[in-house]
């Protein structure tokens, strides 16, 4: 079961990954994994929703299994 995280955990677990901002324009910032062909927007809330880490994780696929946990 995925739990709500904090904003700031899922940012510095993106770019210890090798994550990086794409665009940080508007309401959402656009992350793009390593490889580049993975993209994600994160919304600039405190916290995110069990569905936005559930998203994120399920559209990060090249990152390693329980890169967010």
């Amino acid at each position: 079961m995925v739990k709500a995280m904090h904003l700031r955990d899922m940012e510095g677990a993106l770019l210890r990954r090798g994550g990086r901002i794409k665009s940080d324009d508007g309401i959402h910032t656009k992350w793009i994994c390593p490889c580049g062909r993975h993209s994600t927007n994160l919304p600039r809330h405190k916290t995110m929703s069990p569905g936005v880490v559930r998203s994120t994780i399920s559209r990060m696929s090249c990152l390693p299994k329980g890169w967010l946990q």
